[in-house]
């Protein structure tokens, strides 16, 4: 996790929670600082010292227990630069920067309460990186600017439960670094003073070695964790003079490595289109209708093009031209539903090469959301320009009215199934342009929507793909066009890898899973024809020799 800190401008309060493979949003800090010593897990953390708005030194503690920050014990003084690691109720801090300015050799204890001053470090240090257990801990590198400005710290010391001794040196004094590890197995990582590093040393207990394994990314005062010297990560940080990274690395050693989640691009559509319906796999996807470049006029579309997992080629032509419609189905089995300009209630069939004329939907409207497949889908929300619904309806070849909204929506993202669908964000309440755009999300089970869990932006016009409990959510307005990605697993939102090109109004609920999706056409100053393929991570068996970073 990530709590607080300073992005340049300000001061934080922001708490982000990693899940291995994307970030969420926490409870907040209840003051802005940075620069604090920390301790403990996701959900049972501590956060002591630091600095805050103006410069001013503080001695306040905070405990998180997964959800919120409570007040805990003051700190035995006001300073920040600390160093720290052990456990919410079993904590050591040491070192730091002093009001003065000048740095300590102060080191405390925590019970879960209060702190106890000492025993102090030998050496007197700032920006102390700490890792292990309150009883058995390593203060590693750090800066001293007396007597030399600047200068990089080499000492690491170990704390036995009573007393600090001298340990093997660092190769490349540095503070500001992240830590993962105990005494006898750590990592190091990152760091300055001068040009920020990209090294990373492994200890064994008795000596540190470099590792051949550097960040791709040279940074310092980034966010840090891990257990052992087998596995760690490294979070955000400073990479140059007013320079910050939002990019996070792993480190694996041994058993495991993982493949980053990742966009790349693949086969472009024949047109620049967007608002168009789109459904089906990454290797069997379906558009049909949208809106053509030019405008104006505005041209809408009468095209069906199918993707074959590399290239766009052209399907059989709608009845009618629609834009802003929406689809559910597959490539050889779609079904669309929806117009604007004016709305429509007609729907169209398609058996993966001709077009006819379905069951009419119960409203016009466009902009809905869409699950299923033709033998069991469903559609919700809309925008009958103007107005909003907040209408479901259940389709097996007819329309059967299914559990009405908690509030009218439209232009939500959207993924599952007709029995667990997942609507997120969009328009909500009733009508454009007073409309709320929101970040919450609903779950439909069949017969009742209900509250789900709440993505980290709120966003409409977004793409969509996947099921209920895993979902990948993409692109969108906020009203700027966003290239934003996160992954739903039931309960919450985690940030993912962002689209190249930030986009809205692309074909919705391409791709059937939520690691094999399709963001296709869309609009960002212009409409485009781009097509880009999301791949999820993925984790590999390696032998216990192999050696990686991602």
């Amino acid at each position: 996790m990530s709590s607080g800190g300073y992005n340049g401008t300000v001061y934080l309060t922001e708490t982000l929670e990693y899940n291995g493979s994307g970030w969420s949003t926490g409870g907040s800090l209840p003051t802005q600082k940075a620069l604090a010593a920390p301790a403990g897990t996701q959900t049972s953390a501590l956060l002591s010292a630091g600095v805050g708005p103006g410069g001013s030194n503080t001695n306040l503690s905070f405990e998180y227990d997964g959800s919120s920050w409570t007040s805990g014990g003051n700190y035995p003084q006001s300073y920040h630069s600390v160093g720290g690691c052990g456990t919410q109720t079993a904590a050591i801090a040491f070192g730091g920067r002093t009001p003065a300015p000048g740095v300590t050799n102060l080191s405390a204890t925590y019970n879960g309460t209060a702190w106890t001053a000492g025993p102090n470090l030998n050496e007197a240090r700032q920006n102390i990186s700490g890792t292990g257990i309150q009883t058995a801990a390593l203060a590693i590198g750090g800066n001293n600017p007396n007597p030399a400005p600047g200068t990089g710290s080499t000492t690491v010391e170990n704390y036995n439960g009573s007393s600090w001794t001298s340990d093997s040196t660092l190769n490349t004094g540095r503070g500001y670094g992240g830590t993962s590890g105990t005494t006898s197995s750590a990592l190091f990582f990152g760091g300055q003073p001068g040009p920020k590093s990209n090294a990373t040393e492994n200890y064994d207990g008795t000596n540190w070695t470099t590792s051949p394994a550097t960040l791709a990314t040279a940074r310092a005062y980034g966010a840090a964790g891990g257990t052992d010297s087998t596995s760690g990560f490294y979070a955000g940080g400073s990479t140059v003079p007013g320079g910050w990274s939002a990019a996070t690395e792993e480190y694996n050693f041994g058993t495991t490595s993982i493949t980053p989640a990742a966009w790349s691009s693949g086969g472009a559509l024949p047109k620049e289109q967007g608002q168009g319906g789109g459904c089906g796999t990454q290797n069997a996807g379906l558009t049909c209708g949208g809106l053509t470049p030019a405008s104006p006029p505005l041209s809408e579309l009468t095209d069906t093009f199918e993707y074959d997992g590399s290239a766009w080629s052209s399907g059989g032509s709608l009845p009618f031209a629609r834009r802003n419609n929406s689809n559910f189905g597959i490539q050889t089995s779609a079904l669309t539903v929806g117009d604007l300009n004016p709305v429509s209630n007609a729907t169209d069939i398609y058996n993966g090469s001709t077009w006819t004329s379905g069951t009419n939907y119960p409203a016009s409207v466009s902009n809905t959301g869409t699950a299923g497949t033709t033998a069991a889908g469903l559609v919700w929300g809309a925008d009958q320009d103007p107005g909003f619904l907040s209408t479901t309806n259940e389709y097996d070849g007819s329309w059967t009215a299914g559990g009405a909204l908690p509030a009218a929506k439209s232009n939500v993202a959207c993924a599952g199934t007709q029995t667990a669908a997942l609507s997120v964000g969009g328009y909500e309440g009733p009508a454009a342009p007073t409309a709320t755009v929101v970040n919450t999300s609903i779950e439909y089970d069949g017969s009742t929507w209900t509250s789900g869990g709440t993505d980290v932006i709120a966003r409409y016009n977004a793409g969509g793909a996947g099921i209920q409990t895993s979902a990948l959510i993409f692109g969108g307005n906020t009203p700027s066009n966003i290239a934003q990605a996160t992954l739903y697993d039931g309960t919450s939102f985690a940030t993912q890898p962002s689209l190249g090109t930030a986009r809205f109004f692309q074909t919705q609920g391409l791709g059937a899973t939520s690691s094999a999706a399709l963001g296709a056409g869309g609009q960002s100053t212009v409409r485009v024809s781009i097509t880009e393929e999301f791949t999820g991570e993925v984790v590999t068996t390696n032998p216990a020799s192999n050696l990686s970073v991602s």
